[in-house]
């Protein structure tokens, strides 16, 4: 029998797969003033109604509650370059970017967003809501390459993106699962032929708890058809992000860039 969170949550993303494809904008379209380097941005519920446009979207967000995201933009971002975008869905309150992956995200043209208050404690289906919204308020002030739009977390935020990352494949178009990952309970096999053109990322560590729980999930992915799916086993790491040149290789594997 499938408890109640797996329901409510496969029930959020049924309702989000019409919600998938991030809004595109022109060159020449109105956008706020933009800021660079590292920041926070929040919105009430009824402006992110205003901002996608349904509110049956937000079913997971309270009518007064107000929410917020940690943005990082390299000073280098150029309007006429779309950048790619990586949400994070973090384990602690804080979507803060790991301060020497900065360097990656300035070199590979990227955005980072991150939800607060999204972490462990928090229902998964809200933690999947939150990571859905980021493209759309990401692509409010920034133009966004719809085809680098991705999808990471670490420990139970890798668990929830795993989740998420097959059933949201059009807007998602790749992940990174690092020390944490969940697949499907269930899906429509034509949402795998959607996810199987999309390329996947399982980091864990030698000495991660989550070793075996990683690759088993890995194995579930490339058993099913997605076989664009890279393992990376960092030797001695523990239960932890990794360092600056393994986040910059899955990026590049995502990229097809390896």
């Amino acid at each position: 029998m499938e408890t109640g969170r797996v329901l409510f949550v496969r029930a959020l993303l049924a309702s989000l797969l019409m919600y998938c494809c991030i809004p595109s904008y022109g060159q020449d379209a109105d956008k706020p003033d933009i800021q660079y380097g590292q920041f926070e941005v929040s919105r009430t519920a009824a402006q992110l109604v205003d901002l996608v446009g349904s509110a049956s979207m937000l079913d997971a967000l309270d009518d007064d509650e107000t929410v917020s995201w940690r943005l990082y933009v390299p000073q280098t971002y150029d309007s006429s370059k779309p950048a790619g975008l990586m949400v994070y869905i973090s384990p602690t309150s804080s979507g803060e970017i790991r301060r020497d992956w900065k360097s990656v995200v300035d070199a590979e043209n990227l955005i980072w967003i991150g939800a607060n208050r999204s972490g462990n404690k928090t229902r998964t289906n809200k933690r999947i809501l939150l990571a859905t919204l980021a493209p759309y308020l990401a692509s409010d002030s920034y133009e966004i390459d719809p085809d680098r739009v991705y999808l990471s977390g670490f420990s139970g935020g890798g668990k929830a993106a795993g989740m998420a990352s097959v059933h949201l494949a059009r807007l998602f178009k790749g992940a990174i699962f690092i020390c944490g990952a969940e697949s499907w309970s269930d899906i429509e096999p034509e949402q795998l032929l959607i996810a199987a053109p999309n390329r996947y990322v399982f980091v864990t560590g030698s000495r991660d708890f989550n070793n075996t729980l990683t690759r088993r999930v890995h194995r579930k992915f490339e058993r099913a058809g997605l076989v664009n799916s890279k393992l990376m086993v960092i030797s001695g790491m523990e239960h932890s992000t990794p360092d600056a040149e393994y986040f910059r290789e899955a990026i590049l594997y995502l990229d097809r860039r390896e």
